[in-house]
């Protein structure tokens, strides 16, 4: 029975030292600035939030059209976003080793980081164009290869369409208020 009653013992304690670590922890949590660092987190993940979405998804759409992709599927559709990634550089840029600053003082709306419609939206884009693709004779690999590019290119255009809307509906919200 001492024994019983030893262990007992020990783990009352362990649980009194896990209670007394969780209230310290909790209390700590204003002082860490907490909200603040998730805040940045979510700000600085955002865009890689929705471009993974967008790829992961277009590429699954791939995948439920034609079945498991070769390794040159595989390339294909990477290398089409790579291509993708490539035009929008340069339009943005306007040649491949300009020096531009960016705009780093753009405000963050946090609504524009869910990406509810450049996501989704590419998405049926890329759908599209698979169910369009997928009826013809183009060797599948052409067919990934589109896509990668596509949902890169489609993703980044929707994202300043969320952005735009986003800073036109905060403006008539603050406006009216």
């Amino acid at each position: 029975m001492s024994r019983l009653s030893g262990r007992l013992t020990a783990l009352n304690h362990l649980w009194l030292s896990c209670q007394n670590v969780f209230v310290y922890a909790h209390s700590q949590l204003d002082v860490m600035n907490v909200r603040g660092r998730l805040a940045g987190t979510c700000q600085a993940e955002s865009k890689a939030y929705g471009y993974t979405l967008s790829i992961w998804g277009a590429g699954a759409l791939l995948i439920h059209q034609f079945g498991t992709p070769t390794p040159n599927s595989v390339f294909a559709y990477v290398g089409g976003g790579l291509v993708g990634f490539a035009l929008l550089l340069l339009l943005a840029f306007g040649t491949p080793l300009s020096e531009t600053d960016v705009d780093t003082d753009a405000e963050f709306v946090a609504a524009a980081a869910v990406h509810v419609i450049a996501a989704p939206g590419n998405l049926l884009v890329s759908y599209g164009l698979i169910s369009i693709l997928g009826r013809t004779a183009l060797p599948t690999w052409f067919v990934f290869g589109v896509v990668g590019a596509q949902a890169t290119v489609t993703y980044n255009i929707l994202t300043l369409l969320e952005d735009s809307l986003t800073h036109v509906t905060e403006t008539l919200v603050s406006t009216s208020e």
